[in-house]
Parts: structure tokens; sequence; C-alpha cells
């Protein structure tokens, strides 16, 4: 069995695991896609169909509210599904890739590998506004490429080009310390708003 088998799981059969509806299983699924990149399977339609298990048990850990997940809680079933298609063996097997799953998971949190989603579109939005700042007043130097093509020709204006994206390189570089400079070492904990 190779070692990167993910278990995969339909947020029906979820809903029952955890004893709480499946609309509220689809609802964190797609947001745990959307934040953070849940794997999942999809049919034709682009419906998500099955999800990787050890995620979104990760995902739900971390970032779900544990207040709302009781309060999504039904009633236990009364009794077990009359035609159950998995052996003891097989849940077996599937806890222990979970379990696997889930310890990968938090080794690559506890060593830095993984980041939050959200977090990510911010820091790239606000590098983005700076480097589009810095190439923005290349306009500026208008003049000055004018004055180096009427003085000495292409060859003027390519030593210009090249002096001039040198310092739009250190200044962008420049920027993007200060940014990380200022970014905060560690960023807070979420909480479950639509559980």
């Amino acid at each position: 069995m190779p070692p990167e088998e993910i278990v995969m799981a339909a947020p029906a059969d979820v809903a029952a695991r955890d004893g709480i509806t499946k609309q509220a299983v689809t609802k964190l699924v797609r947001r745990l896609v959307e934040e953070h990149g849940l794997p999942v399977e999809r049919d034709g339609r682009d419906r998500i169909m099955r999800f990787s298990l050890a995620h979104y048990d990760h995902y739900r850990g971390e970032f779900a509210s544990s207040e709302k997940i009781a309060a999504a809680r039904k009633d236990p079933p009364s009794s077990q599904p009359e035609n159950s298609s998995t052996s003891r063996d097989e849940a077996l097997r599937q806890e222990a890739w979970l379990k696997v799953g889930r310890e990968k998971l938090r080794r690559q949190e506890h060593i830095g590998q993984l980041v939050r989603a959200d977090r990510m579109r911010e820091a790239l939005i606000v590098c983005g506004r700076e480097i589009q700042s810095s190439i923005a007043r290349l306009q500026n130097k208008a003049d000055d490429m004018a004055m180096a093509v009427s003085r000495e020709g292409s060859h003027g204006l390519r030593v210009l080009l090249r002096d001039i994206a040198f310092e739009m390189n250190s200044e962008i570089a420049e920027r993007l310390a200060g940014i990380v400079e200022n970014a905060a070492e560690h960023d807070e904990a979420l909480e479950d708003e639509e559980l």
C-alpha cells in the first residue's frame, strides 16, 4: 500500500459519524476547500463528492468552534445502518491511515510547511501593490531616457535602463523587507463562523 494514500469520505458518512447534519458538513467542507485547500474529489458538475478525512479532521480541530459543532449535532442514530459495506478490518485500516494523515499534517504545521491561505492572499496583495507602485514611477524617467537616446543612442538608453532597473529592484527589495519586519511572527487562531 503506498504511503501517500488518502482516506476519502462523503459528507453523509462524516455527518453520521459526527452526529451532525450533512448540510453542516458540506458547508464546512466548502469553507475549508476555499480557505485551506482541503483535498476533494468532484463529479462532472464540479460538486464535491468526497474529501480527505484526515485534512478535514485536522482543519476542523484547528479552525472550528467546538460550541458551534456541538450546537449542530443532532440526536445520535438509534441503530447501526442495515447494509454496512465496510468490514471491521477496513475500518481499522482507514483509522490507521487517518492517524498517519493527521500526524503528517501536525508535523507539517509544526515545522512551518503549512500556511494560512487567507493571510497568504493578504500578503500577496500587499506585496503586489508595493511592486506596482514602484513600477508606476518608471514614467517619471521618460525625460532621462529621451536625453540618453539623443546623446548616445540605443547604447545610452540600454545603460540607463540597467541603472533604473537596479534602482527599482533595490527599492522593491527594501519595501518588501519592511513588510516582513512589520509582520506578526504568529497568526492568531481562527474560529469557525459558519457551522
